[in-house]
């Protein structure tokens, strides 16, 4: 008996692990979409003032302070990549209000 009751408390164990998974990856799809509604502000900013949705010092800078606050255990390689993704996003949003043509959430075109 004891076997199935390990087994049991395994399938438990896992099943809420699986959830707090779950429960970040919303925390973390709600904090990246009000960070693009922060980008749109921002965009909404640069437009008023003529400048581009570009930024590559600022990118440089978020890389770095992103490189000095990671203790891990993600590597910063996929730091890199997974915030890479991120800011390549946020260059889509403000190219978007320039050119008033946007991703709908299905993530084609209108």
């Amino acid at each position: 008996m004891g076997k199935i009751n390990e087994i049991k408390d395994d399938k438990s164990d896992l099943q809420r692990l699986r959830q707090e998974i779950d429960d970040l990856d919303n925390q973390i799809l709600r904090l990246l979409n009000q960070r693009m509604l922060l980008v749109e502000e921002i965009a909404a900013l640069k437009n008023k003032s003529g400048r581009g949705a570009m930024d590559l010092d600022r990118e440089q800078a978020i890389f770095r302070r992103l490189a000095s606050q990671n203790k891990g255990p993600l590597a910063w390689g996929a730091v890199k990549k997974i915030f890479g993704e991120i800011l390549a996003a946020s260059r889509d949003i403000q190219s978007s209000l320039v050119t008033g043509e946007s991703e709908s959430p299905s993530g084609k075109k209108n």
